[in-house]
């Protein structure tokens, strides 16, 4: 504002306190830079995270797909070969009773498979929408793990593969029995699986400091440290099972993890390649 006499003109200016030496001719261009610099970092973020959720969206598509042409797999395998047998039986094209008994027993077997898998992803699908429901009754454990290898041998009729090392006494815990064997017994036909076929598959328990330990314990190419975490999320599976082709679905030991879970309990891994594996299962002991 000019104020006095207008042959002797002079000025009064007035700048907030502390910023009298910047002048409104600094301030300006320096609070547009701080502004620049914030909408670059917004949008750099919005990107960042935009990619990495596209990447996310992309895997976890790719996982499913990889999971649908497992199942087709499954299926079809058993399918094919129960059609097969059967038509030849209905055609009268078996020439002899040893071989039709032989026919019913593969049949038989690959009816097992099917309903075991049909259980399997039904079992899987309750799981993952918390659907499950669980009844907990005290269990022995020696009758828990026979119950399991007994389940695992039949199916994979091998039953002189699978060592069972336990303590005299009786051990017992809480959980649901059913649950309880279908985790326990997907290890052990995992390790039946990835095992050399002379090699034995071990399964031992004990419990120690009021907790109950079950392992299984098999001879196959282990697991890389990289890939212990993530073959226990749903649809994955390492990359020793698609080198070797070992038939699966990807969600076996996701139902263990969910299963122990469930049960107050957890699952640790043993592995170092070449040298095998050991999935142990950890509970609570019920006195």
């Amino acid at each position: 504002r000019v104020i006095g006499d207008p042959q002797n003109p002079w000025m009064l200016r007035i700048w907030p306190d502390g910023a009298a030496g910047a002048g409104p001719s600094r301030l300006g261009p320096r609070l547009l830079l701080t502004m620049l610099a914030i909408v670059i970092l917004f949008l750099w973020g919005t990107v960042y995270f935009m990619a990495r959720a596209i990447r996310r969206e992309a895997a976890v598509a790719r996982l499913q797909s990889d999971f649908v042409a497992a199942v087709s797999h499954e299926f079809r395998s058993p399918l094919t070969t129960v059609r097969q047998l059967s038509e030849m039986l209905e055609m009268g094209q078996v020439p002899n009773e040893d071989r039709r008994q032989k026919y019913y027993r593969v049949l038989a077997g690959e009816a097992r498979r099917l309903q075991r898998l049909v259980e399997t992803l039904l079992n899987f699908g309750k799981m993952d929408a918390g659907a499950q429901q669980y009844h907990f009754e005290p269990l022995d454990v020696r009758e828990l793990v026979s119950r399991a290898v007994r389940e695992a041998a039949v199916e994979e009729e091998t039953p002189c593969r699978v060592g069972i090392t336990g303590p005299e006494r009786s051990i017992h815990l809480l959980g649901d029995a059913d649950a309880l064997a279908l985790a326990l017994r997907n290890l052990v036909d995992n390790a039946l699986k990835y095992s050399p076929a002379n090699e034995k598959v071990e399964v031992r328990w004990n419990s120690t400091e009021g907790r109950v330990s079950i392992s299984v314990v098999d001879h196959g190419p282990g697991i890389p440290r990289e890939e212990r975490e993530a073959i226990f999320r749903k649809f994955v599976r390492g990359r020793s099972a698609t080198e070797a082709s070992v038939k699966g679905t990807g969600v076996g030991l996701a139902m263990v993890r969910h299963i122990l879970s469930a049960h107050g309990g957890e699952v640790q891994l043993e592995s170092e390649p070449g040298r095998g594996s050991t999935f142990t299962l950890v509970l609570a002991e019920e006195k």
